[in-house]
């Protein structure tokens, strides 16, 4: 029996009233789909126990750093051992992944773990990096992640993935200084090369999962690592115009829909960028065309071409993305060109009035592509 909110629960019976009307269903049957669920209710009982336990662990690691200088190596590493082999038997005894608690107690023991190798380094002075340990504490949690196939462990990975790729600089926020030139030969594009080992790490944990809020941000790390990388390759200019360009195509021509999606994001971050002149640097953008400064024709010619995008992916069917990314890039011109110029009051009002009025028609908007 699955548990459900209790306005799931109304949604549910209100469809089965519709059902039982159409005679689409008999009523044993609606009464049958009933009884696969039940209302989710907050058991007094376990939040004790939950508090519980929370307050007695955080005692017993105020006691144990208390006294943690004064007792021997050996027995330290012992306690840590201990803590992290009892997190894992009430794992299994808590009914494993099924359950809330399992979970929870499964994410504990990844968090001793890591906690566990700093530790250990350091009353032992192995001379280890930051980047190595959290390295070994992120081989860990996606062992733990394909193992029980637990969301929450994909979670914790994807936050030490962050901090691990920053460590080893495959992330470098500084990298998208649009130098003219690029910095390192394209050949090194690959490297660090653990960097696009635990990318693929990542998308085949969601591929066995298959979790909403794990794809986004498999994509928001998968973005970084590339812009940062091509920016290192190409130069900032011309990083943007191909990932700009990849999302395009990928928004329009992929046969699986996350791959659209992913374009669709790519194509809107990458070329909302590209229509501020300050991100076109370099010799060949600076040469006029058609009488217009490049470094105001290129990007008049980008925005044009992502709003027909995105007017093209509305009209296939990705109307929230299209619409949001259309609305953020009429309201850069808006704010770059127009509200600047009016008195702040005008600008204020008129803002609002757009958001209103964006709020209020956004859902008739949506039905109207929908037909």
């Amino acid at each position: 029996m699955s548990e459900i909110r209790r306005k799931e629960m109304d949604f549910l019976r209100g469809e089965i009233t519709d059902w039982l009307e159409q005679d689409l269903i008999t009523e044993e049957q609606s009464e049958k789909i009933l009884s696969l669920y039940e209302i989710k209710t907050r058991n007094l009982r376990a939040i004790l126990l939950i508090a519980g336990g929370i307050l007695l662990g955080l005692g017993l690691v105020s006691f144990i750093a208390a006294y943690w200088h004064q007792i021997p190596k050996i027995l330290r590493v012992c306690i840590i051992s201990a803590a992290y082999l009892a997190s894992l038997a009430a794992y299994l005894y808590t009914g494993m992944s099924a359950t809330k608690s399992g979970r929870a107690f499964l994410l504990l023991s990844s968090v001793i773990f890591g906690s566990g190798i700093f530790l250990i380094a350091r009353m032992y002075n192995v001379k280890l990096s930051f980047e190595t340990m959290t390295g070994w504490w992120l081989v860990q949690v996606l062992a733990a992640a394909f193992v029980t196939r637990d969301s929450w462990q994909v979670y914790l990975a994807q936050v030490l993935s962050f901090i691990y790729l920053n460590l080893i600089e495959a992330i470098d926020l500084f990298a998208l200084e649009f130098a003219n030139l690029s910095r390192v030969s394209v050949l090194e594009f690959f490297s660090p090369l653990n960097a696009f080992v635990l990318l693929f790490a990542l998308w085949a944990a969601w591929r066995l999962i298959n979790d909403r809020a794990v794809f986004s941000v498999n994509m928001l790390l998968t973005l970084l690592v590339l812009g940062s990388r091509m920016s290192l390759c190409f130069g900032g200019t011309w990083a943007l115009i191909i990932l700009a360009a990849v999302g395009a195509v990928l928004s329009l021509v992929s046969p699986w829909h996350d791959a659209e999606i992913f374009g669709l994001l790519m194509l809107g971050l990458f070329g909302l960028l590209l229509t501020w002149s300050e991100f076109w640097q370099g010799e060949i953008f600076s040469i006029s065309v058609f009488g217009f400064a490049g470094k105001s024709f290129w990007p008049v010619c980008t925005a044009l071409c992502v709003a027909l995008v995105m007017l093209l992916n509305i009209y296939r069917g990705h109307i929230g993305s299209g619409i949001i990314f259309c609305f953020l890039l009429v309201s850069r011109y808006f704010f770059d060109h127009l509200f600047g110029y009016m008195p702040k009051a005008w600008g204020f009002t008129l803002t609002g009035v757009i958001l209103l009025a964006s709020g209020l028609f956004f859902g008739r908007i949506r039905k109207f592509f929908e037909k």
